[in-house]
């Protein structure tokens, strides 16, 4: 285990089924390689209690607090970047990203404002108002960071931010995160085998994940009682945003610039001023 400074932002001992070791410094920029996925950084985050070992955030021990305080403090201070898959298609790129400040209350109003300037920071805001099918491969993933740092969190954890893109469009969001963290102080922890980010960052700690179905009868074996949800599941998201659902079919489209646009299924606090 390396640890960059004396009071890590985001500390792992022997945590999950391989008991991983990590520590990550604030601001620093962190590449994971090896078997690392979006579960194992959900984990990372505090989101899940029921991996084994110790974690700590801003110095706050995770482990040793109950399910429902862990969650909040959590998901305060960490946000894991959604995969494309998961923005939603019945709503614009700006309901997509305002979407996680809605749930917590926030006034509609502000949140777009919020969500504008997160989305204008990741060089995605001229495609604010369009539909999750309209968007290239390289404006999905932008938006989904934006849907996650949207809240102002302090960390941020993306699994795989480059996969499918080509060698400028990569070199383009590697640039703009760099940036997001140099001007906000936002530390980012990437999972990815990709030599272009392993370059990028940092420091590159390789670690070895234990496959999925050994995670979760890990999980299961030490499984805390039921955490009260967060937040009401999303049932009707256009109706949330105030319009009707348009009933999107879920295909390839092509835009009118004659690009491919791609869709699938397709589906964290106030500012601290920086």
């Amino acid at each position: 285990m390396s640890i960059p400074s004396d009071n890590p932002i985001l500390l792992a001992r022997d945590f999950g089924p391989d008991a991983v070791s990590l520590a990550v410094g604030e601001g620093e920029i962190v590449a994971l390689s090896g078997a690392c996925d979006e579960a194992f950084l959900r984990a990372l985050s505090g989101t899940d209690p029921a991996w084994p070992g110790g974690l700590w955030l801003k110095g706050e021990p995770l482990h040793t607090l109950r399910p429902a305080a862990r969650l909040r403090f959590a998901h305060a201070q960490c946000a894991v970047a959604p995969r494309v898959g998961k923005l939603l298609a019945e709503l614009t790129v700006l309901e997509n990203t305002a979407l996680p400040l809605i749930l917590t209350g926030l006034g509609r109003q502000e949140a777009r404002r919020r969500a504008l300037r997160w989305l204008e920071r990741l060089d995605a805001v001229h495609c604010a108002e369009w539909r999750v099918a309209e968007l290239t491969p390289s404006e999905m993933r932008r938006v989904a960071l934006a849907r996650a740092l949207v809240l102002d969190p302090a960390v941020l954890l993306a699994e795989d931010p480059t996969e499918g893109l080509s060698a400028p469009e990569r070199f383009h969001l590697l640039r703009i995160l760099r940036a997001a963290c140099g001007t906000h102080g936002l530390t980012i922890v990437v999972a990815s085998d990709d030599p272009d980010v392993i370059g990028w960052a940092d420091r590159r700690i390789t670690v070895k994940v234990a496959a999925a179905e050994a995670a979760e009868e890990v999980a299961e074996a030490v499984a805390e009682p039921a955490v009260p949800a967060v937040a009401a599941p999303i049932t009707d998201p256009a109706a949330m945003m105030g319009h009707q659902s348009r009933g999107l079919p879920h295909r390839i489209g092509r835009h009118a610039r004659g690009e491919h646009r791609f869709s699938s299924s397709v589906g964290s606090g106030s500012e601290r001023g920086r």
